[in-house]
């Protein structure tokens, strides 16, 4: 959602709203917030002068910017915040190749034409960083135009699917209710508006609470949005007046007038942030405990995965985690029926899955932004949305994305998973992706041959 907000500020800087100042181009005056540099350039050491400015540099909006120091930050995220770290299987190993070159070939329509895959890949405007397709347990295209293979990139909120496949476990084992009240698993909420509130409302992001990103809640500086994302920030923007944490802000939210819970997908990081704390609570574990217990220590991944923490010591899953691509991509194919291929057990079950797909409702999805926002990435609509996944499609893919163009895509059913990271602004001419519409060529030509 903040890829809208930011898109929109920029081009109605001209308008009333901003007629004495515009955030964006008062963000884009410092030093490193400008896209100079090529994504490429990330393939090589920076300057001990250019880190050491980003460092100094580093706060949210900067950061939001995706610039040149956003380059660096976003393949760096655990020298700016706390981490924690959750530890892969102790055998790693690599994904079998069988590159299939006639994907390359691929054609789709973009705003700068129509374009085959590799042209895509290398087009600048896109700022593409790592595009990986996986078949059957196979990598069948690769590609890592802005980043070496080994580093480590952060997600944004494609993550938040970690929550939703943790969420998925909890609820198959029993050990959380759908229709309790949230508040049930976490009471640190008790007497406030959340007691109304199902867990249902808040993994799926239905609870008809005034805490949706948009436009004019990131402006206002009293808005729920910004009350949040002051009480994890780290770095220099950072209201002074407020000492509010998360649960603080939790606390305060306001339902919107004339809708009921369930009624429309409205999508909010606190309610990832709310659910993050339900599991740390029903498990009596750190949230980076969780997934290295239940997900990653039964991954062949090549490197531990990184969570950010708040500077209030609450793990930030919602959108901080960092890992390797192909990292990213074997927690994609865990839910295909290859998932042995990155797996020492099998961690999505048929069950998790259909607990997602049960929980999709069109009807709540049909005024969604991100319905629109999924033809805008994929040029066709999904039609729902569930436990914590943007789009889902009628012939079961799923995925979300991510700030600065990231996307996490799962095919079970053409059992293909894909990923592709970015550093793409959303202003200065920049901010389509169209990786999302050759995952799905991608996917449906394999399953045809």
């Amino acid at each position: 959602m903040l890829r809208v907000i930011l898109y929109s500020l920029a081009i109605t800087a001209s308008g009333n709203v901003f007629a004495e100042t515009n955030p964006i181009e008062e963000a884009l005056k410092k030093p490193g917030a400008l896209p100079e540099l090529p994504v490429s350039a990330a393939k090589e050491p920076f300057s001990p002068e250019f880190v050491r400015s980003a460092r100094q540099s580093f706060s949210n909006m900067h950061w939001q910017m995706a610039g040149d120091h956003s380059l660096y930050y976003n393949l760096h995220m655990s020298e700016m915040m706390q981490t924690g770290i959750a530890s892969p299987n102790m055998a790693y190993k690599p994904l079998v190749r069988d590159i299939k070159p006639e994907l390359a070939a691929l054609t789709t329509q973009t705003g700068q034409g129509e374009l085959s895959l590799a042209e895509y890949v290398e087009h600048p405007i896109f700022k593409l960083q790592a595009i990986i397709f996986v078949h059957k347990g196979k990598v069948v295209y690769e590609a890592y135009p802005g980043m070496k293979p080994s580093d480590r990139k952060i997600w944004a909120s494609s993550a938040k699917t970690t929550v939703g496949l943790i969420m998925a476990m909890l609820v198959a084992e029993g050990k959380v209710e759908m229709e309790q009240p949230v508040t049930k698993y976490v009471p640190e909420l008790k007497g406030t508006i959340w007691d109304t509130l199902s867990v249902a409302s808040v993994v799926n992001m239905t609870t008809g609470l005034d805490n949706e990103e948009t436009l004019e809640s990131i402006l206002n500086p009293e808005s729920a949005v910004v009350q949040y994302f002051s009480s994890i920030a780290a770095g220099g923007d950072v209201r002074p007046d407020s000492e509010k944490n998360w649960i603080d802000v939790a606390r305060d939210q306001k339902p919107l007038e004339g809708e009921k819970p369930g009624d429309v997908f409205r999508y909010a990081s606190l309610n990832t942030q709310v659910l993050t704390q339900l599991i740390e609570n029903v498990e009596n574990k750190t949230w980076t405990q969780v997934f290295e217990d239940r997900v990653w220590s039964k991954v062949y991944a090549r490197q531990p995965a990184f969570f950010n923490i708040a500077p209030g010591g609450s793990a930030m899953p919602v959108g901080f985690l960092s890992t390797t691509p192909e990292d990213m991509a074997r927690f994609a194919a865990l839910f295909t029926p290859s998932w042995s291929a990155v797996a020492t057990e099998q961690v999505v079950s048929r069950e998790h899955l259909d607990l997602i797909y049960a929980d999709g409702e069109p009807a709540r999805y049909k005024n969604a932004s991100k319905r629109k926002s999924s033809m805008g990435s994929f040029n066709e609509y999904a039609i729902s949305n569930a436990y914590q996944f943007d789009f889902i499609f009628d012939d079961g893919a799923m995925a979300k994305s991510g700030n600065m163009n990231q996307m996490i895509y799962m095919d079970p059913n053409r059992d293909f998973a894909a990923i592709a990271l970015s550093n793409s602004p959303y202003h200065s001419g920049y901010g389509e992706s169209k990786a999302p519409a050759y995952f799905r060529l991608a996917a449906k030509a394999l399953a045809d041959q």
